[in-house]
């Protein structure tokens, strides 16, 4: 038994289901890396105005520490680093707390995916199975004797040109039959 080279038999219907998948696959997967790469930039813009009050924080320590400046000054001076100090922790907490929201956006976006491809996929082989289930039937009733009513297939149902062939099959057993 030779293996079957031709992958793509019904090259409508094939393509039609794999280009939806696809497409359904990379919309959802483009949303999701906007969503990083906007996260990204954003967490990366407050990292960086930390690293700089931070290291001015630090020239400042070094400039004081260096210089003989009275007490009222040096208050003055831990309370503008400790306010600085403090605008940093609240930064840092809105970084994790947007990382963990990406993170529950991830989540939301990968089942929201998965259902999507869910439908899709389901509704696919719907109009697949449909025409199948049709034609069995149709088999039955006529190795059973019977002459099958045929009846056309729903507008978005695939396999048609198949069910053409087995309709004019069917019709051409009936006149045998006569």
């Amino acid at each position: 038994m030779t293996k079957r080279k031709l992958y793509i038999l019904d090259k409508g219907f094939q393509l039609r289901t794999t280009f939806s998948v696809l497409a359904v696959v990379a919309v959802v997967s483009l949303i999701i890396i906007s969503m990083i790469s906007a996260n990204v930039v954003y967490n990366n813009g407050k990292i960086v105005n930390i690293y700089e009050i931070e290291n001015n924080i630090f020239t400042i320590m070094q400039t004081t520490a260096l210089s003989d400046d009275k007490a009222a000054s040096k208050r003055e001076l831990t309370d503008r680093l400790l306010e600085r100090h403090n605008a940093n922790l609240s930064n840092m907490q809105k970084i994790v707390s947007s990382n963990r929201y990406l993170l529950a956006g991830l989540v939301v976006f990968i089942i929201v995916q998965f259902l999507l491809l869910y439908t899709v996929v389901v509704r696919t082989t719907h109009r697949i199975s449909g025409p199948i289930h049709v034609i069995s039937n149709h088999i039955r009733e006529i190795l059973s004797g019977k002459d099958p009513v045929i009846r056309p297939l729903r507008t978005k149902d695939e396999l048609k040109g198949f069910y053409g062939l087995f309709s004019d099959l069917a019709e051409y057993i009936r006149k045998i039959k006569k």
